[in-house]
């Protein structure tokens, strides 16, 4: 199958995760006194994790060591999210939940189908191939909160982060099983896109709920009793 080659959509995606990670490191439910060398690599985390975490569950090895322009547009994304906080602190918190929020929803389905994408190449099967693309859309948001210390966002009510990645590879992975790998797939990516970006943008703006059960009410640090 044939993956129909946007212009550098994957790269893009990549950039933006980049500044969306080191501008949630600076939140103060992460913020741990970073260096600026400890906020790139939160960048990193954020812009490539997921990518790299994909390929070595696949057996690849990771797109960032094969071509450098992924290394080279997260560091410039980096010292942009560096540059914001030095410059335009009062305005962070907006751009970020306004903004850059509307680019995360754009990019998310990207990583969800490249990575049921490749499974599927691997021949790995429906099921493993939206487990994948799952993986490869949160694993860099899980390194970002783990070295923060903060329980990773996709096991917390999210505004539909995981329904989000979970809808975007399955979609694309039926629709990409329905084609009988036929070599025509850029109609399956953009109604994939579609669909996973409009469920997120209405889930965001609307702040759906995520199902929490009742009788198990939240304990840890923060928490009001």
């Amino acid at each position: 199958m044939n993956l129909p080659n946007f212009p550098q959509v994957d790269i893009f995606s990549a950039g933006i995760n980049a500044l969306y990670g080191i501008l949630v490191a600076r939140n103060p439910s992460h913020n741990r006194g970073y260096t600026a060398a400890g906020l790139l690599i939160m960048a990193f985390f954020g812009g490539i994790g997921g990518g790299v975490t994909r390929d070595v569950l696949l057996n690849e090895i990771p797109s960032p060591l094969q071509d450098p322009t992924y290394l080279l547009v997260c560091l410039l994304m980096g010292l942009l999210g560096l540059a914001i906080y030095r410059f335009l602190e009062s305005k962070e918190e907006r751009f970020r939940t306004k903004v850059l929020a509307y680019f995360k929803s754009f990019t998310l389905p990207w990583f969800a189908i490249l990575g049921a994408h490749k499974a599927l190449d691997h021949n790995l099967g429906i099921f493993t191939a939206i487990v994948i693309g799952l993986i490869a859309t949160t694993a860099g948001g899980i390194l970002i909160d783990l070295f923060s210390g903060v329980t990773p966002e996709v096991v917390r009510p999210s505004e539909q982060l995981v329904t989000t990645a979970v809808l975007a590879s399955t979609v694309y992975t039926a629709l990409a099983v329905w084609q009988n790998r036929r070599q025509a797939f850029f109609p399956v990516t953009l109604i994939s896109v579609a669909v996973a970006f409009l469920f997120r943008v209405v889930a965001v703006r609307e702040h759906w709920p995520s199902i929490v059960p009742m009788d198990a009410p939240a304990e840890g640090p923060g928490t009001r009793g």
